[in-house]
């Protein structure tokens, strides 16, 4: 008995090594897939109850591509669409933000700044929103998928077996709901069939813990070294950027550019030593004029106001006593020439 209860151990061990090494990694499934495959959007999803989903929306067929170095290496990949001008997406290594969760065992590629970023299992492209920085994509956060198109027989024969009691329990409303949901956008594609067959949340977290094992492997040489070129490969990017603008800033445009802001930059610090800040602390609205003007400029309580500092202020708090400057009755705001590049305050 205790020979048969190891025995099954170990097979239930084998078995779950086996699944784990059978899971393919974001470049490997795209690779097993063919370049050449089309894959439809879907997204909106409505939950059915029994782990499967409606999707109210789709996205334009993309044809997906792995980017590589020259040494053949994958380093990102391109969705370019197959009948629209846009619904592309991209996501690469080589850039300033694009990164793997890990490397070689990749789960998900992200940028770095938005956290957005793409999974792959099997023939689904998942878009995966606020990847956290450890990589761990969540279910909850799934934004759209992309079905890779072929035939699905599995995906048929449950359709038929749909159709089939919904006849038998509905009779004509039923019938009449499911045609009013083929007309529906998508829903008449194999690929949209064959998605709403699939316990999609089950899939993913499956997938996620059967490649979070495959990541717990020691590196090996091969992996260092490639890791070491995609980064080398990465900063020459960054030199090739570099040169480039310091070749920008050796020509005589540039040069003027500089000495135009310069100028500007010596005229915006006059203009602030020839200024004097008012701020109002009195507790009420004040009312201005610049030496003998007559139509005064209010100061809201609490606010203030940049002045020509070489100038003369009065100020009341009625806004219609007609003020003029330098009237006794008005008090003194500022005095000229007494605080350029600072600032008073009236209380």
């Amino acid at each position: 008995m205790k020979t048969r209860l190891v025995t099954l151990l170990l097979l239930l061990l084998l078995f779950a090594v086996t699944i784990v090494q059978a899971q393919k990694n974001f470049y490997e499934a795209i690779k097993a897939n063919g370049e050449t495959a089309v894959y439809e959007g879907f997204s909106v999803f409505e939950a059915n109850g029994d782990g499967t989903y409606n999707f109210l929306s789709s996205s334009p067929a993309v044809n997906i591509t792995v980017t590589k170095l020259t040494t053949g290496q994958p380093v990102g990949f391109v969705a370019t669409p197959v009948s629209e001008d846009y619904g592309g997406f991209s996501e690469t290594e080589i850039s300033d933000y694009g990164r793997v969760d890990s490397y070689p065992n990749v789960i998900s590629i992200k940028h770095d700044y938005t956290d957005d970023g793409y999974m792959m299992i099997d023939d689904l492209l998942f878009k995966v929103d606020n990847i956290s920085d450890n990589g761990v994509p969540k279910f909850n956060n799934v934004m759209a998928i992309y079905v890779m198109v072929k035939e699905r027989g599995e995906a048929k024969e449950k359709e038929v077996t749909v159709k089939k009691k919904t006849k038998k329990k509905g009779g004509f409303m039923a019938r009449m709901k499911a045609k009013i949901e083929s007309a529906s956008s998508g829903a008449r594609t194999p690929a949209y069939r064959y998605i709403k067959t699939v316990k999609i949340e089950q899939m993913f977290n499956e997938y996620i813990t059967a490649m979070k094992s495959k990541q717990a492997t020691a590196l090996t040489a091969k992996d260092k070294a490639d890791i070491a070129r995609i980064k080398r490969t990465r900063e020459a990017g960054d030199e090739e950027i570099k040169r480039y603008n310091d070749s920008i800033r050796a020509t005589p445009e540039y040069a003027k550019l500089k000495a135009h802001q310069a100028r500007m930059a010596q005229m915006d610090k006059n203009d602030v030593k020839n200024e004097v800040t008012v701020y109002n602390k009195t507790g009420k609205d004040i009312y201005f004029v610049k030496e003998s003007a007559r139509n005064p400029t209010k100061i809201s309580s609490g606010s203030s106001v940049k002045l020509d500092c070489s100038k003369d202020y009065y100020y009341t708090y009625d806004a219609n006593d007609g003020i003029y400057g330098g009237r006794s009755n008005h008090s003194k705001l500022y005095s000229s020439n007494s605080g350029c590049g600072n600032s008073v305050t009236v209380n």
